[in-house]
């Protein structure tokens, strides 16, 4: 008897169902394939099966995070923007800073030349 982790049951689910749904494009791009008379495939034949591929490829691709995932990197990103404007906004502070800095202390030689 197979057993395995609850845990692991989605992902064994998910990756099993990954698997049929690839078998199945094989079968139908070997389906078409076999329907041929002969061996030679027509530049038509061969720009539509490329197509097909490349239409499978760019379909996969949209579905490689889950929904779930997809809403976590929103956030993270949307964290890390705010982060990065916080960390420029305290730069810019921290070099005003420094001209202030630099200012007060060209006024306090003046004011002892004064004095």
């Amino acid at each position: 008897m197979l057993t395995l982790n609850p845990d692991n049951l989605v992902l064994a689910l998910e990756e099993f169902h990954m698997e049929r749904e690839e078998q199945a494009i094989q079968q139908q791009l070997m389906g078409n394939q076999q329907k041929k008379k002969s061996n030679f495939e027509t530049e038509e034949q061969k720009a539509e099966r490329e197509k097909k591929k490349q239409q499978m490829f760019w379909q996969k691709l949209t579905t490689v995070l889950s929904p779930q995932k997809l809403s976590v990197w929103k956030h993270l990103d949307k964290s890390l923007c705010q982060y990065y404007d916080t960390l420029t906004k305290r730069q810019n502070l921290i070099e005003e800073t420094g001209l202030l800095n630099q200012q007060n202390e060209e006024l306090k030689t003046l004011l002892n030349q004064y004095l």
